[in-house]
């Protein structure tokens, strides 16, 4: 088991558990996939599905409880629009470039009640965002990156359903479990 409390290690890329994501809809997904295979070509970082965390580091369990809770999640929350606001670096492996996400007062409602209906406590600082790149880079090749980057033209997508990750050891051994139409009205 992982030390840190969201079971998630920030420094070499490994994950224990399950993770909420929200994944951006075409044609905005195809742009991002090709901005992170690019980026992971170009620096040796793996390759990954855009997304945005709304929960990390979900205790392991049984799996029928967990879809079930994620399922539960999934029919408290509203259809909602997310818009990727600007480029951001961090020393932090899962942040080695990404997207901040225009901050919403939704977002982080429905991070809560994510976090409640999996009875998580609230042990780290909740930062919506879309990464680019994973790793650990030198400052200034990201800073590179960032300079040349072409960002996507219509930089926000509508959410519609929330997609449920078994997280376990490196991205390339990531799982999609199930996805789930958000319903509440």
């Amino acid at each position: 088991m992982l030390e840190s409390e969201s079971m998630v290690d920030s420094m070499n890329g490994k994950t224990e558990g399950f993770h909420l994501f929200i994944e951006p809809v075409e044609p905005l997904a195809g742009e991002l996939s090709s901005i992170i295979q690019k980026l992971a070509q170009e620096c040796g970082g793996p390759i990954f599905k855009p997304h945005v965390t709304l929960l990390a580091g979900i205790p392991a369990g049984s799996e029928e409880r967990i879809v079930s809770k994620a399922r539960a999640v999934a029919d408290a929350l509203t259809p909602f629009s997310l818009t990727l606001e600007r480029l951001d670096i961090e020393d932090v492996y899962f942040r080695a470039l990404y997207f901040k996400i225009k901050e919403t007062k939704k977002m982080n409602m429905y991070h809560t009640l994510a976090r409640q209906v999996f009875e998580m406590e609230d042990n780290d600082i909740y930062v919506p965002h879309l990464s680019l790149l994973y790793g650990n880079y030198l400052r200034a090749k990201t800073e590179k990156i960032v300079e040349t980057l072409v960002i996507p033209s219509e930089p926000f997508f509508f959410v519609n359903r929330i997609h449920l990750y078994r997280t376990n050891g490196d991205v390339a051994d990531w799982r999609k479990l199930g996805e789930f139409e958000l319903i509440a009205s």
